[in-house]
């Protein structure tokens, strides 16, 4: 054989073991495509201003309660008294007895290791679920976070078309996207939610 034959057998061998080593063993193939919720199962659901307002209320006093005890999203250095809070978007499921909202948090940015002084706040955001009991809602922090973002409209950007295009992974507790009416009957219900 000659040196080209050789070095084109040899190119073809270790592209095809980069390509079962990506695709096996590192995960490569686990980056997917926006999976859109068909319309026919958009969840459509609204509720009146006031129970919007109560709600966001209630949220936000029970995640200033987690801030204050640096339980749970909050347990990080970078949140402190004056972090600022923010309810993004709060979903309901039909019979409005479970919730899904993202959430947004607020800081200056000398409170980051490296802060970019061109500045003055930069942003995080978490995505949770919750059910009705009672005059309460009891959350549990569900799904994706982002951090350090220097825009409040990019990280709401970003977080929202995660839960509403790429949320569902095949075989999983999320089969379905948060704007997806099938969602609120998903498993993720039941093992999160059950104690």
């Amino acid at each position: 054989m000659n040196k080209r034959t050789v070095l084109v057998i040899l190119v073809l061998f270790f592209t095809g073991v980069l390509f079962w080593y990506y695709k096996y063993i590192h995960g490569w193939m686990v980056f997917r495509k926006n999976v859109d919720t068909p319309k026919k199962f958009l969840n459509h659901t609204t509720v009146s201003k006031r129970i919007y307002n109560e709600d966001s209320t209630k949220i936000i006093r029970a995640l200033r309660q987690q801030l204050l005890k640096r339980e749970g999203f909050f347990r990080s250095s970078d949140y402190f008294d004056s972090t600022q809070l923010i309810i993004d978007s709060i979903l309901y499921s039909p019979d409005q007895g479970k919730v899904a909202f993202l959430v947004l948090t607020k800081n200056p940015t000398y409170r980051q290791l490296r802060p970019d002084k061109r500045y003055d706040w930069y942003y995080d955001a978490a995505s949770y679920l919750g059910v009705r009991r009672g005059d309460s809602i009891v959350m549990k922090r569900e799904g994706p976070m982002y951090g350090n973002s220097y825009s409040r409209q990019e990280i709401s950007d970003d977080i929202r078309e995660v839960c509403f295009r790429l949320f569902v992974y095949e075989d999983s507790l999320y089969q379905y996207n948060l704007n997806d009416i099938r969602f609120w009957d998903a498993p993720v219900w039941n093992v999160r939610f059950n104690d």
